[in-house]
């Protein structure tokens, strides 16, 4: 399935326009966001978004929100931040961005406000260019995000374990054909050559060996299974 620019930019707009629930939600939300700029000049709605606006830096390092509204925006960061005011406080997302607004030197203050004021990073996998290549035709790297979401009285550790990885095969090549690893002696069936399993299964073992004795255990067993 295709889906157009303007009906990601449709799809936005409606989540924009419809309020966080006022009911409990799920607690692991998913999110794969599209990987375009928005005009923030066509919709003054947009405008309750911190990531709608310029920030300036300190000399310091850290930056500062101002009341300048940008004429531009990564459609992916306001995104996250939608996600992010949809969750309860402990509740977890799992995201899929581009590594684009993880290493940008014009999105570091993007990070330290997903960071410092809205979220733990549980967990950060990256992905290769092949996962959008086939059927998008985009040779972009990607990562999952996990975070869960800080606020109300959950306290916050000053320091804490994050799960890190790099896939380099999921099972494909740029053309769509399927990758296997060589077969061994006595081996029945070829296995597909992807670095996912595995750290998928490391992912499993960090949440119940390192995250189990996390502040926000409750929302985060979820993951583990």
């Amino acid at each position: 399935m295709i889906i157009k620019i303007a009906e990601w930019q449709q799809l936005f707009q409606n989540c924009v326009r419809n309020p966080p629930l006022p009911i409990s939600l799920p607690t692991v939300a998913l999110a794969n966001p599209p990987y375009c700029k928005i005009n923030l000049t066509s919709d003054s709605e947009l405008a309750r978004f911190e990531m709608a606006y310029k920030w300036i830096k300190h000399g310091d390092g850290s930056y500062v929100v101002t009341s300048k509204l940008k004429t531009q925006a990564e459609q992916e960061c306001l995104f996250v931040e939608q996600c992010l005011n949809q969750l309860q406080p402990g509740e977890i997302v799992c995201i899929l961005v581009s590594n684009g607004i993880l290493s940008s030197s014009n999105q570091a203050h993007f990070r330290q406000w997903l960071l410092e004021d809205m979220a733990l990073l549980i967990a950060s996998i990256q992905l290769p260019t092949e996962n959008f290549q086939v059927e998008c035709g985009l040779g972009i790297i990607t990562s999952f995000l996990i975070l869960q979401r800080k606020g109300g009285d959950l306290p916050v550790p000053e320091d804490y374990s994050i799960f890190m990885a790099v896939a380099d095969k999921i099972g494909f090549d740029s053309r769509g054909r399927r990758l296997f690893r060589p077969m061994t002696n006595g081996q029945q069936t070829q296995e597909i050559d992807s670095d996912l399993p595995l750290i998928m299964k490391e992912f499993k073992k960090f949440m119940t060996e390192v995250w189990q004795n996390h502040i926000y255990l409750k929302y985060s067993n979820r993951l583990a299974h």
